[in-house]
């Protein structure tokens, strides 16, 4: 007999049935003279690409000792499963039954959600009264620039007029002294 570890993919739809359907292979199994070692409903974990339109899958993990014809014949009833989206069996060299490292991920992020999602509730009154705080400053600095664009404007704009006309002077008088000269020549 050899050591096997088989991981399955469950779809989504069939969450309220996949306890049964993990029962009915691990009776499978049994049935033919072979042990369970290691059984862990995961969880619903994200996939890392979509399967069948399926962005999240339920996932299983045995952990068996058993012939390989038990293999065949549980490879062959995964394959006309339905509910089965993909599955993995691979030949081990010892009995594996402490949690698979799979299933502690799963409940680290579990719990790590589980702590975003209390973080969030206690944050969201601060965040709506820091939305407060900056729908009141932002009142206040709309209110100053519509005073600041109501206020006359002063006529500087800074532009220099008195340069202006010192330079029209300029030309009118060079223009008086050319005409001067053109007729002291004639």
């Amino acid at each position: 007999m050899n050591h096997y570890e088989i991981v399955f993919l469950v779809h989504p739809d069939q969450k309220s049935d996949s306890e049964a359907i993990l029962n009915k292979y691990c009776d499978q199994i049994k049935s033919s003279n072979g042990t369970i070692d290691r059984s862990e409903n995961i969880g619903s974990r994200k996939l890392a690409y979509p399967i069948q339109d399926c962005y999240k899958a339920n996932y299983f993990c045995l952990n068996v000792t058993c012939d390989s014809d038990q293999i065949d014949s549980l490879k062959e009833s995964f394959k006309y499963n339905d509910a089965i989206l993909r599955h993995l069996i691979v030949r081990k060299d010892e009995i594996e039954t402490e949690p698979s490292t799979l299933f502690k991920q799963t409940q680290e992020d579990g719990e790590t959600q589980l702590e975003e999602y209390e973080a969030s509730i206690k944050n969201d009154n601060a965040t709506e009264e820091a939305e407060k705080t900056i729908d009141e400053s932002t009142s206040v600095n709309t209110s100053e620039v519509k005073k600041e664009a109501d206020q006359p404007k002063d006529a500087s704009d800074g532009i220099d007029t008195k340069n202006e006309n010192n330079d029209s002077d300029e030309v009118k008088e060079e223009t008086d002294k050319k005409s001067k000269d053109d007729e002291d020549i004639t």
